[in-house]
């Protein structure tokens, strides 16, 4: 391979974010990022005037100072996000004081030219910018005349507790949705794929749809893919990809198996509360693009359950299943995403709003996604990072250090990246904000090494990423498949690295796209000459099935379930992911996700109503334990905390019943 390596500076202050932006094929396109911020005070203390100022600016389009003319859109809100703010300003102009930084927090859009400078976020003086993401292909805006959409409040109703759910495919017209008089459950969906700036009742990147709406197109004696291409949740003209086309979906399957009924006989007050995430962010399984989309989708869940409610003010519960995972991060709960989740989650408890988030604990058990090293001084560690070929989708390797490290001091390690077949590179120390990069010819990048120090803990991180292997609708550099082998040292003193491969596979139901790396080791998965079992490792190799739990399922603010299997004894299912990691033991409870090694997976609803298809891993376990916090709730007892755990020997992970949750969840629920 003709390639070189070359120092640069870090263009982001993400390496996913400045992996994306020097691979990105040159165009001239203008692109929007979704930019999560929070309003800042004044001299004063008082936030009102920062916040009035935000929204008259992007009621306008413009912030003051922004380069362009006055008719220049520069940064813009959702209708709805909007409305909220407006609600906002109007609590605080009456003397309401915000409790936390939470209360502050919004999403705008904003022109990706002016979120960043020199290679961090540029200041504004009305808000600080906590993440941006990537660019939003293609994204349009309402014009301003839309208005957000409202919702009929009614604070006497019996509405015990609300059911959100954030997924991929979400049949909103199935009849397991439905009451006994054939009206919806489904109070709001928000289809975020569907970019139809015509007609989204004030969503600027999707279309929403209330409860009202969603009856008028069954009422309207249409199929039920007929709804789905009316709604714009199809349009094979303008998307790749339509999951409610397919016979499965991941979104419909998880949300049968949190709230779905039988048509009840009986009045059923279980409204649910659904956003389908775009196909661009769930086919991103390294869960770059997905954060900002997620995040929006909580808020908006939770928007939602208090419109319900009549006012923020009137505790209404909600649980809500948020079935996907990714495979690297910091594990601490630090991890921006899940880190960001937990501030509303926890906002919302802190307020008299019982709330529950659950989340998969993963399914990467045997995956050969982590390893873990004790490097003495001057010592180093080789590991091959195996990178398929037909992979299509970029690879991701970050390297966690327990130790504390000063802002602005080197590397206390030195790394190198090998290619497959080539000679081993000179190990570089680098220092924050900058990072270095293997060009070819072209000058196209097609591998890179970085090194930062996280702002919550101090903890290092080297952050190794690789090109795809394979052509897929991108004009970028391929990297060779096969071994690439990781060089670390320490440089002086002793360390401990944590190695966790990034998510890369293809999600189910989709084309496919990425192809899971994995590590490697001489020591790692040899064979057992009496038992035949491949899966033994040598007791110092550095491959290890421990430290597996998803990196946005670490904190403790969330529900987060393991699987195991309906047979004897419930053993674990031999993919869920185990702990420890620095802030939590394992999963705290866990569920059937198999009905055994013949009969795997679970059975709930298809894409259209009267189909039922099986899927497994922790996604399907997870909603049957959000099921059971909804049906078992009276509708203010706060969330219970998990009780000591009890060790679940064969896996390493542990099994945590919540108090008013069984301690085996069984496969078969309710039918209403």
């Amino acid at each position: 391979m003709t390639a070189e390596w070359h120092d640069d500076e870090c263009q982001r202050p993400d390496p996913y974010l400045d992996w994306e932006y020097r691979t990105r094929p040159p165009q001239s396109t203008v692109y929007w990022c979704s930019v999560h911020v929070r309003v800042l005070q004044d001299a004063n203390g008082d936030y009102l005037p920062n916040l009035s100022e935000l929204l008259a600016a992007v009621s306008v389009g413009r912030l003051d100072g922004d380069p362009g003319g006055p008719s220049d859109l520069t940064i813009r809100m959702t209708d709805d996000e909007r409305a909220f703010l407006q609600t906002f300003i109007d609590e605080v102009g009456h003397g309401y004081k915000p409790t936390d930084q939470v209360e502050t927090q919004f999403f705008i859009y904003r022109l990706e030219s002016l979120i960043y400078l020199d290679g961090r976020y540029a200041s504004t003086p009305l808000y600080t910018t906590l993440y941006a993401g990537p660019p939003i292909p293609a994204l349009t805006f309402n014009p301003p005349t839309s208005k957000p959409t409202q919702f009929p409040q009614n604070p006497t109703a019996a509405k015990r507790i609300a059911v959100g759910i954030v997924d991929d495919g979400i049949a909103f017209a199935h009849k397991r949705f439905r009451a006994s008089d054939g009206s919806s459950r489904v109070h709001a969906v928000w289809l975020q794929e569907a970019e139809q700036a015509t007609s989204n009742e004030g969503v600027s990147l999707g279309k929403l749809l209330d409860y009202r709406e969603i009856d008028r197109l069954v009422a309207s004696g249409c199929s039920e893919s007929d709804i789905y291409r009316q709604a714009g949740a199809t349009d094979f003209g303008r998307k790749p990809y339509n999951p409610l086309a397919a016979r499965a979906t991941h979104g419909t399957h998880v949300l049968d198996l949190a709230a779905g009924y039988d048509p009840p006989k009986g009045k059923l007050e279980r409204p649910i509360l659904a956003v389908q995430l775009p196909s661009a962010a769930t086919i991103d399984t390294s869960g770059m693009t997905m954060g900002s989309y997620v995040l929006q989708a909580v808020r908006m869940i939770m928007v939602w359950a208090d419109a319900l409610a009549g006012s923020r003010f009137v505790p209404l519960p909600l649980v809500i299943n948020f079935s996907y995972g990714i495979l690297a991060g910091p594990k601490d709960g630090t991890q921006y995403l899940e880190a960001a989740l937990a501030d509303l989650v926890d906002h919302r408890n802190r307020t008299n709003r019982p709330t529950w988030l659950v989340v998969p604990a993963g399914n990467s058990y045997r995956e050969r996604a982590a390893a873990k090293v004790e490097l003495a001084a001057d010592a180093g560690q080789n590991l091959d990072w195996v990178v398929l070929p037909d992979d299509g989708a970029p690879n991701y390797l970050e390297i966690w250090f327990d130790e504390r490290a000063g802002a602005g001091a080197p590397s206390s390690v030195e790394v190198a990246l090998t290619p497959p077949g080539e000679a081993t590179c000179t190990p570089v120390r680098l220092q924050e904000g900058t990072m270095r990069v293997l060009k070819d010819r072209a000058g196209r990048a097609i591998a890179g090494i970085y090194y930062d120090i996280s702002t919550a803990t101090s903890r290092a991180r080297v952050f190794l990423a690789v090109a795809p292997t394979v052509r897929n609708d991108q004009d970028w550099a391929l990297a060779p498949s096969g071994r690439w082998k990781v060089t670390i040292r320490a440089t002086t003193n002793a360390l401990t690295a944590h190695y966790y491969v990034q998510r890369d596979d293809t999600p189910f139901g989709y084309p496919r796209k990425g192809r899971q790396s994995h590590l490697d080791h001489p020591k790692a998965y040899w064979r057992d000459p009496k038992t035949g079992d491949y899966r033994i490792q040598e007791p110092d190799c550095p491959i290890i099935y421990q430290e597996t739990l998803s990196a946005i399922a670490t904190s403790r603010s969330f529900v987060v379930v393991g699987g195991v299997e309906a047979c004897d004894g419930d053993p674990p299912t031999d993919y869920t992911s185990s702990g420890p990691t620095p802030s939590r033991r394992g999963p705290d409870c866990s569920a059937v996700a198999d009905d055994g090694d013949a009969q795997w997976g679970m059975l709930a609803a298809g894409t259209f109503s009267g189909s039922f298809v099986r899927m497994n891993g922790t996604s399907v376990a997870a909603p049957q334990v959000a099921r059971q916090i909804a049906e078992q709730q009276a509708g203010v007892t706060p969330p219970t905390s998990p009780v000591a755990p009890t060790n679940l020997a064969q896996l390493g992970a542990y099994v945590v019943p919540l108090t008013e949750i069984p301690a085996h969840i069984r496969r078969r629920y309710p039918a209403g």
